[in-house]
């Protein structure tokens, strides 16, 4: 119980990391030229993967030593995209509006668990997956308010990070949690810089400064993301995710001005309270101890 509780928190601050980067992205085309997300996502990588070069050194390279190097090139390619999607709807959108709907993560998570990982989808947790849909739905509204298509970029980020999210849980059988992070972060620069030249706007020094913060906070994140995986089943995890709501809420009004509609806060409620319901159900259910969470 004590490991799960663990894996809880070390998975609550890594979204609220996520969500102080979230902000500051938001803000990077308020002091400057309207940079594009890929150019965003590429600086991130950047000094995300700098903030493991001393690691890595320290390590005498040790912690690059994988026998999976394909499986974390798969992983930086499904981060990649779920990055720049996600960027691109964090320009687009209000920050609640896209927090709320990438709460539809665990749909994409808990099908691809059942899937690909042979993990058991109890009824509870085919409960969350309705509650979800109808979250989601909800928030969109469609035929009732028109489509955003920020929104529709973040539905595409959340397909992705469900598919890196799967391919962490694997890579942590045998690899550690800095080894999986700092792989995603030097392996995803590369993909974004090609990708970004296309859309290429040098940026101004304090720019760079707001990109080296996204980076350092990204780079934290997906340390305490990955190490919770250790601890814990994926679809276990995914409604300590929903917090990020709150977070980004209470920025969003005190950084942004932005006033979140009453229905964002009603489709999210609905898949937060069935989904920790569904999650607290299994910890009872199953007693959960170390050895269960471990894998």
């Amino acid at each position: 119980m004590k490991t799960f509780y663990l894996a809880a928190l070390l998975t609550i601050t890594s979204g609220l990391l996520f969500t102080f980067s979230h902000s500051i992205i938001k803000q990077v085309n308020y002091i400057g030229p309207d940079i594009h997300p890929l150019e965003i996502a590429f600086f991130s990588n950047v000094f995300s993967a700098l903030f493991y070069l001393p690691i890595i050194i320290k390590s005498n390279f040790g912690i690059l030593r994988t026998d999976k190097l394909s499986k974390h090139v798969s992983r930086a390619f499904f981060n990649s995209g779920a990055l720049t999607c996600f960027y691109t709807a964090l320009v687009l959108t209000e920050l609640a509006d896209v927090i709320a709907l990438s709460l539809t993560g665990p749909i994409f998570v808990t099908l691809g668990a059942l899937i690909f990982l042979g993990e058991v989808v109890t009824a509870k947790r085919w409960l969350a997956i309705i509650g979800g849909g109808i979250g989601a739905f909800i928030i969109i509204r469609p035929g009732f308010e028109e489509i955003n298509l920020g929104l529709l970029f973040v539905l595409l980020s959340a397909g992705f990070a469900a598919g890196s999210k799967l391919f962490a849980k694997k890579l942590t059988e045998t690899d550690s949690a800095v080894t999986c992070s700092a792989y995603v972060a030097i392996l995803q620069c590369p993909i974004t810089f090609v990708a970004a030249l296309f859309f290429w706007l040098p940026p101004t020094l304090t720019q760079i400064f707001c990109l080296m913060c996204i980076g350092v906070l990204v780079a934290g994140a997906h340390i305490f993301w990955v190490q919770a995986y250790k601890y814990a089943e994926v679809s276990a995890l995914e409604p300590f995710w929903f917090l990020r709501l709150i977070w980004a809420a209470i920025i969003g009004w005190l950084f942004f001005s932005e006033i979140p509609d009453t229905w964002i806060f009603v489709g999210g409620a609905m898949v937060v309270l069935a989904s920790t319901y569904i999650a607290r159900s299994e910890v009872k259910q199953n007693n959960f101890g170390a050895n269960q969470l471990l894998h």
